[in-house]
């Protein structure tokens, strides 16, 4: 399936960019940052959209499970390298759920689904990032969720 995005270059670091079906959103440089119009840098975009995007197939796999909730934060915490060539060396991602009788069992088997097979910006960053998953229940201790059996 062919997704063209589009980057119109405006000024300095600043770029205009639309999607292939038409959203759009504003991208700013490093040097840009204390502008309060400033856009997020493309760099910062690499983990929100890995939280965005396990976080909606979650939510979407629970809900075929019929698993409700009451709120859902997803925290993505990365490191980069100080030095060129730059790629995420380390992903944590932490899923912070809030609800009563949420099963565990459920939880992990949803946030597995998205990690090893439907989250594109998950498969696109491996093997380059190290990937780590982890959940929370009402804000008890982080759980690690077991890697996929190779």
């Amino acid at each position: 399936m062919d997704r063209t995005a589009r980057c119109r270059w405006v000024a300095g670091y600043r770029f205009d960019s639309e999607s292939h079906t038409g959203k759009t959103i504003r991208l700013d440089g490093w040097k840009d940052r204390e502008d309060p119009e400033a856009g997020p840098t493309p760099a910062e975009l690499v983990p929100i959209s890995l939280g965005a995007c396990t976080g909606m197939d979650v939510v979407h796999i629970m809900g075929k499970m019929k698993v409700e909730f009451e709120a859902l934060e997803v925290e993505v915490n990365s490191t980069l390298p100080d030095t060129y060539p730059k790629h995420f060396e380390t992903m944590t991602v932490l899923y912070h759920f809030t609800g009563s009788d949420l099963d565990p069992a459920k939880l992990e088997k949803a946030i597995a689904l998205s990690r090893d097979t439907y989250c594109v910006v998950s498969q696109s960053l491996i093997p380059k990032a190290e990937i780590t998953h982890l959940y929370t229940i009402n804000g008890g201790e982080p759980v690690e969720v077991a890697e996929a059996a190779k």
